[in-house]
């Protein structure tokens, strides 16, 4: 599967829209409501990737009034964009736009 990428639109830490690009590997089925994502994939390529619990929102600089389902945030390799991604049923979601 070398050569394909996949977008998954999401939103920022400021609620903007954002395509995150997934280098290489992803799963995508039209029929399921969520696509899969490697985190390690997205480290490998120079995201940082952390991922936690709702619980640790403020300790990372997220206030849980704006994010109380804070799961995962995921800074892109320039460092320029951050996406939080939500913690809910034992599960990490990329934000809705």
């Amino acid at each position: 599967m070398m050569g394909i990428l996949m977008g998954a639109e999401t939103i920022d830490q400021h609620g903007k829209s954002f395509i995150l690009v997934v280098p290489d590997v992803s799963v995508y089925d039209p029929g399921m409501s969520d696509s899969l994502i490697s985190a390690g994939r997205l480290m490998e390529a120079g995201y940082n990737v952390n991922v936690r619990i709702p619980d640790a929102a403020l300790t990372d600089g997220f206030a849980p009034a704006t994010f109380p389902l804070y799961g995962v945030s995921i800074t892109t390799p320039d460092n320029l964009t951050v996406i939080v991604m939500e913690y809910a049923g034992h599960t990490w979601r990329l934000s809705e736009v």
